[in-house]
């Protein structure tokens, strides 16, 4: 894999965050960040990778929206998941 470290974020408005709820919320923010993952990790991980990010209780959408670090760090996780978890 060898785009991922061409991962970066579009520039989002994330006080848009602040007025959506539930599933406008998850879609606001995976229509995002979807297309950064599809350049980086391809259209067979984009998908999942997305969803992952999307369920993961821990991830803190504004900051994934808004600082491409912790974007990365926390798309990569999801990634090296999905690939341990194919290898088993």
């Amino acid at each position: 894999m060898s785009q991922q470290n061409s991962l970066q974020l579009p520039q989002i408005n994330v006080e848009e965050l602040d007025q959506l709820q539930g599933d406008e919320r998850n879609n606001f923010v995976g229509n995002n960040i979807y297309m950064p993952i599809m350049q980086a990790f391809g259209e067979e991980f984009a998908p999942t990778i997305t969803g992952m990010l999307l369920d993961e209780s821990a991830v803190d959408f504004k900051l994934l929206l808004s600082q491409n670090q912790y974007f990365v760090s926390k798309a990569r996780e999801a990634y090296d998941l999905l690939v341990q978890s194919k290898q088993q």
